[in-house]
């Protein structure tokens, strides 16, 4: 660690500049990075789709440094049913999810399920879990895993 943060602070001033206000929030950095890898636009807001494709497609995003996944749809409803439309709600006209592993601001490795595969996996899990959010957490290779069920 520097003893002196003054570097740091002074080149992120210079990236605050540059990058739109709606991308202040650190947590987006990940997302930026893996936008820039796929030639995607990254969608204004934090419900719903992440990114976008030059073809108009949209995409989830989940982008991390320590191998951890988490697709979470907040706290879980008394009724499975409405659990059920909470989750196919998201995914309406989202094409799929991309994960990315990233170190700094290099995506590392990345993989994509598309939602016809990922969103019956997603409902199978939480009808079968009884924990009080619907949050299912992938590895990258597991999730890699579900384009070959």
């Amino acid at each position: 660690m520097p003893s002196s943060y003054s570097e740091v602070v002074e080149a992120l001033d210079k990236v605050f500049e540059i990058l739109p206000e709606d991308l202040h929030d650190f947590a987006k950095f990940g997302e930026i990075a893996l936008a820039h890898e796929l030639g995607h636009t990254l969608v204004k807001g934090d419900k719903g789709a992440d990114a976008r494709d030059a073809d108009g497609k949209l995409y989830e995003y989940k982008v991390s440094i320590t191998n951890q996944y988490n697709f979470n749809f907040n706290a879980r409803f008394p009724n499975w049913e409405d659990n059920k439309a909470r989750v196919e709600r998201h995914w309406e006209n989202i094409e799929g999810a991309w994960i990315g592993q990233r170190d700094g601001m290099k995506i590392t490795d990345k993989a994509y399920v598309p939602t016809s595969i990922l969103l019956p996996y997603l409902l199978e899990h939480f009808e079968r879990t009884k924990g009080s959010q619907l949050n299912k957490n992938f590895r990258m290779q597991k999730f890699k895993e579900l384009n070959n069920v």
